[in-house]
């Protein structure tokens, strides 16, 4: 029995990485959000895992640093969502009044 870190083979997780990193890269482009940014990097870093898969300080590190990267893509997404809102009330102000 093959023994793996994720749920799907090495060569399928690659194959995930690299199209979820150009989905979000042009997410980015089209969006101009921050979070699909940070997203298109984090999704990829899960790959240093197999550089020593049996180290635990990598395996560990790797585990926190995507839980600060997709928690400050969460925060980043819910502030830029705020600042929309805004620009568009006051935006609407502004055609009530004029």
């Amino acid at each position: 029995m093959e023994k793996t870190l994720f749920p799907i083979t090495m060569d399928k997780h690659i194959v995930f990485c690299a199209v979820a990193a150009v989905f979000f890269l042009l997410q980015f482009v089209r969006t101009k959000r921050i979070y699909q940014l940070i997203l298109a990097i984090a999704v990829p870093l899960s790959l240093l895992i197999y550089i020593a898969p049996e180290n635990e300080t990598l395996f560990y590190g790797v585990g926190i640093g995507e839980a600060v990267l997709l928690a400050l893509a969460f925060i980043l997404n819910l502030v830029q969502n705020a600042r929309d809102k805004k620009a568009e009330k006051l935006k609407a102000a502004a055609d009530a009044e004029g």
